[in-house]
């Protein structure tokens, strides 16, 4: 085989190993570095991505047809140059088939227990919140044409999937003393928005932030409940602020992202600085740094990360790297809005790596992971069910 055809075969392999969920190490490695290579590669990746996912489960005699064919090629190449295109082209049609059925469609049909993508109830979330204002009314905030403006003078503007809500102005008279707005955003929702000092959040599904409708004095203050991304607006003279769960988060102009569900409480820092208190414990977290206030001793933990499996949810992303199984399940359980249930509890425990956008069917991620063949999923109405994968017949 030629070095190009053989590079060719390596790198539809490996694509079909990462949408089929089990690239790791050092095949991962390889192929960012051949992407990174040239536009050309990345164009070539991205097309070769569209084609495997876009191919149905070759059949026995199509997969017959395709060895044949490349026995074919095999004896026509000897003595022969091939050019560039020739072997892009039959890589394209003959070793691309073989990669998906070798590590797409090995799981043949009636395996799985999950529903077509379109058979269940089950969608993505969505840009959703509520709006609670000081005065305790509440504005239901949904991706829709047209501004709606409260009696503080904010504006809802939509923006894609996403919701945005953004100040235009206070009146004199709302600013007299601090008065706080709420904003929830439910189960299978998301939301987008920009405080009044130009600071920018984006809080995942189930979760609250509670902000003033305007700062005033040295310090800028906010509480979080669940989870939220932020870009802080830099003002030396007004350290922002961020508690939640007893924890105080201090920065002057940063991004990083605050998880706060089931009382942990664990801040990823992307850029800049934050300090970290709690108790009477303080730790500086520098860029690509974790920090976690641990359950009963109220210690902080620190660690470093791949940040971006931490905050890529914010760009749409569903990104897992050797995450546990039970921290998998309770993100999607929270963006599509659904119940999961374990068959044994150990099965929570295993790790996996998978990455999929948010906003597709809850089924394409879930069929990624059973094609490891350790775990089987059934989706029976808005609940899942994980059970222990088993070979057809046993």
């Amino acid at each position: 085989m030629t070095d190009l055809l053989k590079k060719r075969f390596d790198v539809a392999r490996w694509i079909a190993k990462e949408i089929a969920g089990t690239l790791e190490g050092e095949e991962r490695a390889s192929l960012e570095r051949w992407r990174g290579e040239s536009p050309l590669h990345e164009s070539e990746y991205g097309e070769t991505r569209a084609y495997l996912l876009s191919r149905e489960a070759p059949t026995r005699a199509e997969r017959q047809m395709v060895k044949d064919e490349w026995r074919k090629f095999e004896r026509a190449r000897h003595g022969k140059r091939f050019t560039r295109r020739a072997v892009a082209r039959y890589a394209a049609l003959f070793v691309l088939p073989l990669c998906v059925a070798g590590y797409l469609w090995y799981a043949a049909p009636g395996r799985s227990g999950l529903p077509a993508a379109d058979g269940t109830g089950i969608v993505p979330g969505g840009g959703k919140a509520v709006l609670i204002l000081a005065n305790g009314q509440s504005v239901e905030l949904k991706d829709e044409k047209g501004l709606l403006v409260d009696t503080t003078g904010r504006v809802v503007v939509p923006a894609g999937e996403r919701g945005v809500y953004r100040q235009i102005a206070a009146r004199a008279d709302s600013l007299a003393e601090e008065k706080y707005n709420t904003l929830v955003v439910p189960r299978g929702g998301e939301f987008f928005m920009e405080l009044p000092d130009g600071t920018r959040v984006w809080l995942n599904s189930e979760s609250k932030l509670y902000f003033p409708l305007r700062f005033k004095g040295v310090r800028r203050d906010v509480k979080l409940e669940g989870e939220g991304y932020f870009e802080v607006m830099p003002d030396s003279t007004a350290p922002f602020h961020v508690f939640v769960n007893g924890a105080d988060l201090r920065v002057l102009g940063t991004s990083f992202n605050v998880t706060a569900y089931r009382g942990r409480t664990i801040a990823t820092l992307v850029e800049g600085r934050v300090c970290l208190t709690h108790g009477g414990e303080s730790v500086l977290m520098l860029p690509g740094v974790q920090a976690e206030v641990l359950p009963g001793s109220g210690g902080i933990r620190t660690r470093e990360v791949n940040v971006k499996e931490f905050v890529l949810w914010k760009d749409g992303i569903f990104y897992f790297e050797g995450a546990d199984l039970a921290t998998i399940m309770e993100r999607l359980a929270r963006w599509y809005d659904v119940n999961v249930n374990f068959d044994d509890e150990e099965l929570g425990k295993l790790r996996f790596s998978v990455e999929m956008k948010r906003y597709e069917h809850i089924q394409d991620l879930l069929t990624k992971i059973e094609k490891t063949r350790k775990v089987r999923f059934r989706i029976e109405g808005r609940e899942i069910r994980v059970g222990v994968y088993r070979e057809p017949g046993s």
